[in-house]
């Protein structure tokens, strides 16, 4: 199983947990992204949605518990090949609150340029933003390092 463990700053990354913390719990009765069923069938549908927001959340109480007490001690969160998939999930459904609850009306050239000052900002939108950023490169470093979509290596 692959690994993958990232040491953080912790008074760095205690600000952006409290932007988490809030896009978590505004997604805990709402998908991040609406499902579009052509089904007519509203038994069908809520249903659907019903299954589709057990998956959101869990895979957000994942990501939070990435960030527990061990995390606070150490600076260091662990990702493997096991929880990868669902923390891609949960970075990229708070990724979409944040830009939804906090980010609208920033241009997207500014939203996708790893290297913008943060002073280009609005005072009020850096901490999502740097938020948003943060689990941009979360996503990042499970991709390179732990793509699930990556063949695997053959055994030697």
């Amino acid at each position: 199983m692959k690994r993958v463990e990232i040491r953080l700053n912790i008074s760095a990354v205690a600000p952006l947990l409290d932007v988490i913390k809030q896009g978590a719990d505004g997604l805990k009765q709402e998908l991040a992204i609406k499902s579009a069923l052509p089904e007519n069938d509203r038994e069908f549908t809520d249903t659907w949605n019903q299954e589709l927001l057990a998956g959101q959340n869990s895979d957000i109480r994942e990501l939070l518990g990435l960030f527990g007490a061990d995390f606070f001690s150490d600076g260091v969160v662990a990702i493997d090949s096991n929880n990868c998939e669902s923390l891609l999930r949960a970075c990229s459904a708070l990724r979409f609150k944040i830009l939804d609850r906090w980010l609208q009306g920033l241009p997207d050239d500014l939203l996708e340029d790893e290297d913008a000052p943060v002073t280009t900002v609005p005072e009020a939108q850096r901490l999502p933003f740097a938020c948003y950023t943060f689990l941009d490169q979360l996503q990042k470093i499970m991709l390179e390092h732990l793509d699930p979509l990556a063949p695997d290596e053959p055994a030697e």
